[in-house]
């Protein structure tokens, strides 16, 4: 089972069974496996992910997928069987290649920043699971229902587990 729990300056920390993680957090905690949104290149913290590229680590597998010639980073990580992309803020346009990069995801972690931009990657990727969070000048409310969620109401977690997602639906979540 995956935990996606909400983090105050960051997308959220994810738990799993063999390792726990933080996405995009606004300040870095030692000892901690972190995933940045934008390239590090002083590398003292050796827990840290930034860059575009492959990485294993305690059982799960990342993809770093740049955008920008590299200066914005996202993931996806595949772990217990379900397939999850972190999308960091801001939302830019997602190429066909990049997209392809993503592949399937179950679950998509992705800032309420821009309400169109993240309706067409929720298309192109179609989902199961969408996983919002909130980002300062963010639209937090217009994202929510353009992604089906007639109003926002905010939980402190979200478990996932592969077999319990959706199949003909989809399912929005609000981490706050």
């Amino acid at each position: 089972m995956i935990t996606f729990s909400a983090k105050t300056g960051g997308a959220c920390s994810v738990t799993t069974s063999t390792v726990t993680f933080d996405v995009f957090p606004s300040k870095v905690e030692k000892d901690t496996w972190t995933f940045l949104g934008h390239p590090e290149e002083e590398r003292g913290n050796k827990k840290i992910v930034s860059w575009p590229g492959e990485y294993d680590f305690a059982g799960i597998s990342v993809r770093g997928v740049g955008q920008e010639a590299g200066r914005q980073v996202s993931y996806v990580c595949h772990t217990e069987s379900v397939r999850t992309a972190f999308i960091d803020s801001p939302i830019l346009d997602w190429s066909d290649s990049d997209i392809e990069k993503i592949g399937e995801v179950d679950v998509l972690v992705i800032a309420a920043d821009a309400p169109k931009k993240v309706l067409a990657l929720v298309e192109a990727v179609d989902p199961r699971v969408i996983i919002l969070f909130q980002v300062k000048d963010g639209d937090l409310a217009g994202t929510a229902k353009i992604c089906g969620m007639a109003s926002v109401q905010k939980v402190s977690e979200f478990k996932a587990k592969a077999g319990s997602l959706p199949q003909d639906s989809r399912q929005v979540v609000v981490l706050g």
